[in-house]
Order: structure tokens, then C-alpha cells, then sequence
């Protein structure tokens, strides 16, 4: 229960300076961005719906030709193709946190044995530093210039899918990391007179959960993207074996938002 208050009003005075370390919140939620022509751009809403959200550059003009269903299927097989990588170099960052997450666990308990000299807490202390400035790194990474993670709530990166006779929106979500655990250990220590929270276990073990919920979560999004893509390929096969497809028509609203159904799941 002391530890709970303690890391409570730690919180309430650390939130402010945020900056610091992983970066401004309201600049985090950057601009709207989509993937089209096989990239992560920003969202040009004066464009035709083609331009906007699928080929990133050329118009289709045509919904029956076999050519042109085909060009779309497989611009949105790039997008497709591009919003899991994204996710897959998200996933690697993510495990280089867990891994400094653990050097800063195996600091904290080399500081709490009983048995361990200043020197060695003091060591511990720099290994702690280490760990910590290797994950505000690892925070500010980014795939096609587009941030892996967020400061907050932050726009999704859409990718639009041809699904039955409308299109959909699939969001590719930037890994929030400002969460009371993971900020906790970001403005903390182990030992030692430095400004900060001394951490505790729980403090520790907050974070990896919060961690552990992130990975899940990307999970989650590589496989809702791979099965889409699957179901792309498909259709690109089947286009070649003669079958025929209809690229679905734009939305009526040409600036209202794609329907995410997968967002209720």
C-alpha cells in the first residue's frame, strides 16, 4: 500500500517533464498517415480516393477491367505488405525494451541484496542508467519515417482493404509507452542521491505487464494484417486463373473515415 502512494505522488510530480525522455505528447499524436503505393505517408485529404489510400500515386479509372484490378490488388498487397513490417520492426524494438527492462530488474535486485557492497550498488546504478537511456532510444524509433511509438494516444497509420463490395480500414497502431509503470522506471533509480523514485519490485513488475500488453497487441495487428494479406493473395491468384473481380467502388463520402470493424474486436 506504501509503495502504491509513493509511486502515486512520484507520478503526480514527474508527469510534467515527460519531455525528457520520450517526448512531447500533443507532438507524439502527429499527423493522420495511411500506406499507399507500398509507403507511410501523410494523409493528403484533397486527392482522389485512389491517390489517397491505395495506389499513393496513380488514379484507377476503371472498376472492371481485369488490368486495373489487378494494379489495385496489388498496391494494396504493398500496403499490405508494408504495414507488417512496420509492425514486425515495431515487435523487435519492443523485445530490445523487455530486454532492458531485464537488466534494470537485475540491477534493482543486485542493489537489494543485503550482501552487496556500495561499489556494487553503485555499479548497478550505472547499469540501471544504461538500460534506461537504451530504451529512450529504442522510443524515438521509426520505420519509413513514421514513429513506432507514442507519448500518449496517438492516429493510427490506415491501410485500406477492398472487403466484399466496400472498403475498410485497417489501423496499425503506434505502441503507447506512456503508461504509469514504464514512466515510473524511465524517471527512476536504484540507488544513489540522483532526482527520482527509488523503484521497487512492484514498480518493476508494472512495467513488464505493461509491456507484455503491448506485445500482445502487436501481435494481435500482425495477425489481422497477414490474414488480410492472405486474403489479398488469394484474390490475386485467382484474378490470373481467369476468375473475375471487382475493384469496389469509393465510399460515398470521399473525406468521411473508412468503417473499422475490427476495432470493436
Amino acid at each position: 500500500m506504501n509503495e502504491n502512494k509513493n509511486e502515486s505522488k512520484f507520478m503526480s510530480k514527474v508527469s510534467p517533464k515527460l519531455t525528457a525522455s520520450i517526448g512531447n505528447n500533443r507532438s507524439n499524436q502527429g499527423f493522420a498517415k495511411v500506406v499507399a503505393g507500398g509507403r507511410i505517408i501523410r494523409l493528403r485529404k484533397d486527392a482522389p480516393f485512389y491517390e489517397r489510400l491505395v495506389t499513393g500515386e496513380q488514379t484507377v479509372t476503371s472498376t472492371s477491367d481485369a488490368i486495373h484490378s489487378k494494379a489495385v490488388l496489388d498496391s494494396v498487397t504493398a500496403n499490405l505488405e508494408a504495414g507488417i513490417n512496420m509492425v514486425d520492426k515495431q515487435e523487435t524494438c519492443l523485445a530490445k525494451i523487455g530486454g532492458r527492462l531485464s537488466d534494470i530488474a537485475l540491477a534493482l535486485n543486485h542493489v537489494r541484496d543485503p550482501e552487496s557492497s556500495i561499489e556494487e550498488k553503485t555499479e548497478a546504478q550505472k547499469n540501471f542508467e544504461s538500460a534506461r537511456d537504451k530504451i529512450r532510444k529504442i522510443a524515438v524509433e521509426t520505420y519509413d519515417n513514421t514513429a513506432l511509438f507514442s507519448n500518449g494516444p496517438a492516429k493510427p497509420v490506415t491501410i485500406a482493404v477492398p472487403s466484399r463490395k466496400k472498403w475498410e480500414g485497417l489501423s496499425v497502431d503506434r505502441a503507447n509507452l506512456s503508461q504509469p509503470g514504464l514512466i515510473t522506471v524511465d524517471k527512476g533509480k536504484v540507488f544513489g542521491d540522483a532526482e527520482g523514485y527509488t523503484l521497487e519490485p512492484g514498480s518493476i513488475k508494472r512495467a513488464f505487464e505493461e509491456w507484455r500488453s503491448l506485445c500482445i497487441c502487436n501481435r494481435m495487428q500482425h495477425s489481422l494484417l497477414s490474414n488480410r494479406l492472405h486474403t489479398i493473395k488469394q484474390k490475386v491468384r485467382d484474378l490470373i486463373s481467369g476468375d473475375s473481380w471487382e475493384v469496389p467502388s469509393e465510399p460515398a463520402n470521399q473525406n468521411g473515415p473508412l468503417s473499422r470493424p475490427h476495432l470493436n474486436n
